[in-house]
């Protein structure tokens, strides 16, 4: 039977079989209604976990991409080429795609906040938008599904455009390198794009910055066409990389007027202007310049006062992100001490790490150096990897993550900015598999109600 015949037959099943209600790829979530698409790979780890996983599954029809020996009479098995086309010909009759204008955002830091950023000035457009990325499934300021990853599955992807995105004008979505290079965004064609920046990250799985920019390139071939990617204005070098591999780059346009606090730091601003730029050619009329509506995203730029103190959480997690925030800071508070707290991911780029440490040092007046989702890894490995970035400042090492932030704000003193970096949003930290409860906002919180009669 050809490929072609295989995907037919499976399409046959999911259309005319009464029992196909839904489509999965966990088989812990699949039913006696299911399609389930199971991935195995080749390693006998996986072979042996899958054989375990289907014996107590229940499902309608299995597609697969090895010919095993006793598969299930009612399952198929597909080259793995056809894989993600497979997928969306099927999620095509069951969770039809919604008629929207799509946007997508790639580079390694300003995706979630210029997503969230197109979904605020949509609104204010008086267009009804969703967006999903690093914060979940969103609409008007609330998040209706908090997936936990960057980009979902296709499968999941295509059930929440059907469930959520009915009653849209548009979605806008980020389209990291591991969801272009695994098709997780496949089929979907978009109206507009932006790559807000590009620097070192995720070199633990690209292995090289040459292809992770191949990966990230991989969005153009998404692209309607007639649509534009956009850049920010003042990333010379990055427009003429990308204008060597797609034709229909451009700058945004300067965006003037009195801008909120947070977008003093540069890097917002060029955030702001990808948005501007992206929803302007995509809906051709101009953004209504309600600049003072607009909110911080949640974990970006978060800034609270505190006596003659101000305290700023964001996500900064790369070398280039931290360079940034702490650049805006300095910037914007140009009186000010600069203390800066902050860790590294464990099991991820430790080229990374000292990189880091430097920039903390370049900016800061003091540094605090603590644990951010160690995973596996112990968490003085990860400090010590930090500190040896660090060659003429002091700096304090404090493993435990609230007790460093804890230490950190009771050492204010007049006149000083604290920035917690690295964490933003996210409300644990991941230590050898398990997710403890934890979050900088509410450390941050916690400490202004304890103190709010100084």
């Amino acid at each position: 039977m050809s490929n072609e015949q295989l995907i037919s037959s499976i399409l046959k099943a999911t259309s005319l079989n009464s029992k196909i209600t839904d489509i999965q790829w966990k088989t812990q979530d699949a039913g006696e209604s299911s399609l389930l698409f199971y991935w195995i790979n080749d390693d006998a780890v996986s072979i042996a976990a899958f054989k375990e996983r289907i014996s107590h599954s229940a499902f309608a029809w299995l597609v697969v991409n090895k010919p095993l020996v006793d598969l299930p009479s009612n399952s198929t098995v597909i080259d793995e080429a056809l894989w993600a086309e497979t997928q969306k010909n099927c999620l095509d009759v069951v969770y039809p795609l919604p008629v929207l204008k799509f946007m997508a955002l790639t580079g390694t830091n300003g995706k979630t906040t210029t997503t969230d950023l197109i979904l605020q000035l949509g609104e204010l457009m008086g267009r009804r938008g969703l967006s999903i990325g690093t914060l979940g499934v969103r609409e008007n300021h609330k998040t209706i599904l908090d997936f936990g990853l960057t980009s979902p599955s296709l499968i999941d992807l295509r059930k929440f455009l059907f469930l959520y995105g009915q009653d849209k004008d548009f979605c806008v979505l980020e389209a990291s390198s591991h969801a272009l290079l695994q098709k997780r965004l496949w089929g979907l064609e978009f109206d507009g794009v932006g790559w807000t920046s590009f620097s070192q990250d995720h070199l633990d799985y690209h292995h090289s910055m040459e292809a992770y920019f191949e990966a990230k390139c991989l969005l153009f071939e998404q692209m309607k066409p007639l649509a534009k990617a956009y850049v920010p204005r003042e990333q010379e070098q990055l427009f003429d990389m990308i204008s060597n591999k797609f034709s229909r780059v451009c700058k945004t346009q300067k965006i003037e007027g009195e801008l909120p606090v947070f977008f003093q730091a540069k890097f917002n601003r060029n955030n702001l202007e990808v948005a501007v730029s992206i929803l302007e050619d995509v809906f051709k009329e101009k953004v209504p310049e309600r600049w003072q509506e607009l909110t911080p995203t949640d974990g970006r730029f978060y800034i609270r006062s505190y006596k003659s103190n101000y305290i700023i959480i964001d996500f900064a997690h790369t070398p280039d992100a931290l360079d940034n925030i702490c650049q805006g800071i300095r910037e914007a508070f140009p009186d000010f001490k600069l203390k800066t707290l902050f860790g590294c991911g464990g099991d991820r780029d430790r080229t990374k790490r000292p990189l880091m440490g430097s920039i903390a040092e370049r900016w800061s007046d003091e540094i605090y150096l603590t644990s951010d989702n160690p995973r596996s890894e112990e968490p003085m490995t990860i400090i010590s990897d930090i500190a040896a970035g660090i060659q003429h400042k002091n700096f304090q090492q404090i493993v435990e993550r609230p007790k460093a932030v804890q230490t950190a704000l009771s050492e204010l003193k007049e006149k000083e900015v604290l920035l917690l970096a690295g964490k933003g949003h996210e409300d644990y930290i991941l230590i050898k598999g398990t997710k403890h409860p934890y979050s900088d906002i509410q450390e941050v919180e916690s400490f202004l109600t304890r103190n709010k009669h100084d």
